[in-house]
């Protein structure tokens, strides 16, 4: 708990602490399994990749090549055995990971939300592309790889091989990245990667864990939000558990690896501090401490001595995450983009570099199914595929946080114009405001406005036609329009959503004078359809 993003998320209802959760939990049943041989130790952990890629989908995956890597190599009952094995705690994950996509697929389109951040409303779609190789290699809904605002921003800024220590992602869980590291290499040269070593297997799982997540992080180009180096962080405190553990046995081992290991961390945590503009205070007491710690070790000495030197060097490296870690509780975390640290950290992982705002990809409203994305309008018979039945509009709802004007990424729910037309709406016979966009639209929706979003999170997700608008408002469900700053996304999001629903009502809706954007549509049914 002193690394900060996990305080941050344990306080949020966001599903990467789950997924953070099923990922040790994996790797708990392999260790065991390579204890006992056992192929239902296997099933097990195949069972919690499953559930892990139930909470946040194909991130899940990162631990799967350290797991089979350490089975395959270790393979207690030998390698013929050991493949079979593989073979069923990958049925065994493929069983549960594919629960839920599966009754998403069998259900018919008109009976089901639209698949958010898709085009063609298929959960393949959405597991392969946009949750999958797209947040790798880049894709539609955000800028690939670089932030937004500041030195970083909502989407981890640049890729490449520092960017776990850059100022959105470093002060999240990137202080003992280089304790962690030296040790992982430490600990593959004491063991050899020997198969009778019993701490083979553990090294090649968790360090495989350990550098595929931090690779494919460092790489992303597609969205990549600060809260998701969650899933690191378990990694790096086994990494740091087991090098601690290896400096404690003593010998000649433990004076070298002890002093490296400091030495690195030391590095890392004065990178961070100088992106952070944090704690500029404590660099004198990291230097001095870590260099008399490492004096010590170096030198050897008596168990007890070496053990308060170990313990003197883990204080000072654990003082800069465990401040940032307190501070998290300071502030609020009910945002879109939960961050840990000083109240200053969070902001700087939003876009413009201060709370609210949206983006695509973020972490869908309450209420909303879950990795499936936003619930859409749609209804049979329509020509939309997907979506709830007329009447069912996907309100808002959800972060607290949003920009104060403009919209930002993801639609203009709080600006200045859709507060001037939900009051219009109140004073001239009431009636629901469609609005593009569900991200920022809460805070009127929680004051009680009646507004509705038809295009998805961002406005961009969810395609509505004309046949189902004109059918809502002929049934009294939505009167208004608001298309002005409509259909934002980012700006290489070329996906349509609701944009040329909006740009054609704006021919045919009667334009409220002193509202930009705003059209009444009562009466407007024929003439929405003829639109479209």
């Amino acid at each position: 708990m002193l690394t900060p993003v996990t305080v941050a998320l344990s306080r949020h209802n966001n599903p990467d602490a789950l997924l953070a959760l099923c990922s040790v939990a994996a790797l708990w049943s392999l260790v065991r399994g390579l204890e006992y041989g056992r192929t239902r130790w296997l099933v097990l952990c195949g069972v919690f990749v499953g559930l892990g890629f139930e909470a946040k989908m194909a991130a899940a995956l990162l631990v799967v090549p350290g797991i089979a890597a350490a089975w395959l190599w270790v393979a207690p009952r030998g390698r013929v055995t050991a493949l079979g094995q593989l073979l069923a705690g990958g049925a065994a994950m493929l069983v549960v990971g594919c629960a839920w996509p599966l009754f998403v697929a069998l259900t018919p389109a008109s009976d089901r939300p639209w698949i958010s951040g898709t085009s063609d409303n298929s959960v393949w779609s959405l597991i392969f592309g946009y949750n999958g190789l797209g947040r790798l290699l880049g894709q539609d809904g955000g800028p690939g790889g670089g932030g937004v605002g500041g030195r970083g921003g909502a989407f981890g800024g640049d890729a490449g091989p520092l960017r776990l220590l850059n100022q959105s992602l470093g002060g999240q869980a990137g202080w003992l990245l280089g304790f962690a590291l030296v040790g992982a290499i430490a600990l593959t040269v004491v063991t050899k990667l020997r198969r009778n070593d019993a701490r083979t297997g553990w090294l090649i799982a968790v360090g495989g864990a350990f550098a595929v997540t931090a690779v494919a992080f460092s790489q992303a180009q597609g969205i990549f939000h600060p809260y998701y180096v969650v899933q690191l962080a378990p990694f790096v405190a086994m990494l740091v558990g087991a090098t601690v553990g290896l400096v404690h046995q003593g010998g000649k081992t433990a004076r070298i690896v002890g002093p490296a290991a400091l030495a690195a961390g030391v590095v890392t945590e004065l990178w961070v501090i100088a992106t952070s503009d944090s704690m500029t205070w404590l660099v004198p007491l990291l230097v001095l401490g870590a260099l008399a710690a490492g004096t010590t070790l170096a030198r050897g000495g008596s168990r007890r001595v070496r053990t308060a030197a170990l313990i003197a060097a883990m204080g000072v490296l654990l003082v800069a995450p465990g401040a940032w870690a307190v501070q998290t509780v300071g502030h609020s975390v009910s945002g879109t983009f939960p961050a840990g640290g000083p109240s200053s950290a969070a902001m700087a992982g939003m876009p413009g570099g201060g709370p609210g705002g949206g983006a695509p990809g973020g972490a869908p409203p309450s209420g909303a199914a879950p990795n499936s994305g936003t619930p859409a309008a749609g209804a049979p018979g329509t020509g939309v595929q997907g979506g709830p039945p007329p009447g069912a509009m996907t309100r808002a709802a959800g972060s607290p946080a949003a920009p104060p004007s403009g919209g930002g990424p993801g639609g203009p729910g709080n600006s200045q114009a859709t507060r001037e037309a939900v009051a219009y709406a109140k004073q001239h016979g009431g009636g629901t405001v469609a609005v593009s966009g569900q991200n920022g639209a809460d805070r009127l929706v929680s004051s009680g406005a009646d507004v509705a979003a038809i295009g998805g999170f961002s406005g961009r997700e969810s395609q509505v036609s004309a046949e189902w608008l004109a059918h809502a408002v002929e049934r009294g469900q939505i009167r208004w329009v608001l298309t002005e700053e409509s259909g934002g996304g980012m700006p290489q999001d070329d996906r349509v959503g609701s944009s040329d629903l909006m740009a054609s009502l704006e021919k045919v809706g009667t334009p409220v004078d002193g509202v930009d954007g705003l059209y009444d549509l009562e009466g407007k049914a024929d003439a929405i359809r003829a639109a479209g």
